[in-house]
């Protein structure tokens, strides 16, 4: 099981990148591994992101939308 640090900084690591890419297809070459490092953080034995009663996340790190964008 990787530590849990490291996929948190891996994946908004690939998130920064993303979202300061300039062209479409290095923002989608970036998404992809952050969406990856979030399935391995949810499924994490140490569980980070639990779901609520109302289904929201104690974390959410897409808190502007996923390229940043105010939701």
């Amino acid at each position: 099981m990787d530590d849990l640090n490291h996929l948190l900084r891996r994946e908004q690591e690939e998130l920064l990148r993303a979202q300061s890419a300039s062209r479409v297809s290095s923002r989608t070459a970036h998404q992809g591994p952050a969406q990856r490092y979030a399935r391995l953080i949810r499924d994490h034995r140490l569980p980070y992101r639990l779901k609520k009663v109302d289904g929201s996340t104690h974390f959410n790190p897409f808190p502007f939308g996923p390229l940043g964008n105010h939701a």
